[in-house]
């Protein structure tokens, strides 16, 4: 295994990753959108919806354990490509589900199998944006890859809604997110040529290659304090999966419900953007946390402001910034920690450590509303990143001291 096969690669702009992760984004800001809001009007609770996105998004906390073959098999750009042909034909499926309680385990398992399918592309991305970008424009990059990502959810959920509410169909809606994700597919056109990370003869020597690649990452004090950064509940977004199904609580039609959404996509694209240059400044691990502290700031603030469909617009939006920069900022800590090499397999395991609070959030934020209202959803969102917060600040002096007193 090249030790830095990045090295050899001609860098590329940072804005293809925004074209590359939006096929990532889409299908998902399509469940939490058009399918949340159709099935949470037919009678599916907040908490059980909750619990779809929750199983769906278990793929992305335990991808890591299939990231190698992207590494080792194949090519990046071909796994690129067979994850769509996965995920159309599954959005399709999804859509022309009948709309009901009864409907609710079967769209469980399409969701998981999107899931599946999008790890596999974003790994592909993921790979190609690790050994692709300079080391000085690592923020640029995650801030562009988050931007495609996450403004892809936001504009995938808002063309969902908006076509479902005007043609008054979920399968047209389906048609029209399975287009834009499967377009995504030609950004490959203006990436460099890719291969597998090693060629060696013997498969099993070739995984212990990348095995050894990961821990060399993982024990070091960069890995290990990212990795133990992104496994806080920080920049999770459960509020934010669970938009559709809330935004009932504040009065929201659809017509605004839709133009929100769309809203969102472009607040989060931006914030991403300017999240990840903010990242190339300063230190990226410190960035995460306070972009994700002032997520759940935003969120404690509402609660004190009036139910009404104004204030839902103010969270929206506000929420969405701050996502967006919290992502962006994931990004450019992990592409920091991970250098080249397995790039797909240690990133991947990165994003899947980070994934363990992404997937608990939703189901813990629908258990709250359903429990004791919106407004406690509100201070979990609050209390957890506060705590998240306090924690990284102790560790991170206890990690300072420890090394001034090993260099004295």
């Amino acid at each position: 295994m090249h030790p830095n096969p990045s090295a050899k690669r001609r860098a590329v702009h940072p804005v293809l990753f925004f074209f590359l992760y939006f096929a990532f984004g889409a299908p998902g800001g399509f469940l939490t959108g058009a399918i949340e809001l159709s099935y949470t009007n037919a009678g599916l609770t907040t908490q059980a919806f909750g619990l779809i996105i929750s199983i769906a998004l278990a793929a992305q906390v335990l991808k890591f354990l299939w990231a190698p073959l992207v590494d080792t098999t194949l090519n990046v750009k071909l796994w690129y490509v067979l994850a769509i042909a996965v995920i159309a034909p599954c959005l399709l499926w999804s859509a022309n589900l009948p709309i009901a309680p009864a409907s609710a385990a079967r769209l469980a398992v399409l969701s998981l199998v999107v899931s599946i399918a999008s790890s596999f592309l974003g790994m592909a991305a993921d790979s190609l944006m690790a050994h692709d970008t300079a080391p000085e424009r690592r923020g640029a990059a995650g801030g562009w890859s988050q931007a495609g990502n996450l403004g892809g959810s936001g504009i995938g959920g808002a063309a969902g809604l908006w076509v479902a509410d005007h043609f008054h169909s979920l399968p047209i809606a389906g048609i029209v997110v399975m287009s834009a994700t499967a377009a995504c597919a030609f950004a490959l056109l203006f990436a460099p040529k890719a291969h597998p990370v090693s060629s060696h003869s013997n498969y099993l020597a070739t995984l212990r290659l990348v095995v050894a690649d990961c821990w060399q990452v993982c024990k070091a004090r960069a890995g290990w304090l990212t990795l133990f950064v992104l496994v806080l509940p920080l920049g999770a977004g459960g509020a934010a999966q669970l938009a559709a199904g809330l935004s009932k609580e504040w009065r929201v039609t659809p017509g605004l419900l839709i133009a929100v959404n769309g809203l969102s996509g472009l607040v989060i694209a931006a914030a991403a953007l300017v999240g990840g240059y903010i990242c190339d400044r300063m230190d990226r691990k410190t960035a995460y946390v306070l972009f994700g502290v002032l997520g759940g700031a935003i969120c404690a603030g509402v609660a004190f402001m009036p139910r009404t469909p104004e204030w839902f617009v103010v969270l929206a939006l506000a929420y969405s910034a701050a996502l967006g920069m919290s992502y962006a900022a994931f990004s450019a800590a992990t592409l920091e920690a991970i250098g080249g090499g397995a790039a797909a397999t240690k990133y991947t395991l990165f994003a899947s450590i980070s994934n363990i609070p992404v997937a608990l959030m939703p189901a813990l934020d629908g258990w709250a509303d359903t429990h004791w209202g919106v407004g406690a959803l509100l201070w979990t969102e609050f209390g957890t990143a506060a705590a998240a917060g306090v924690l990284f600040a102790i560790v991170m002096l206890a990690a300072r001291s420890r090394r001034v007193l090993a260099a004295a």
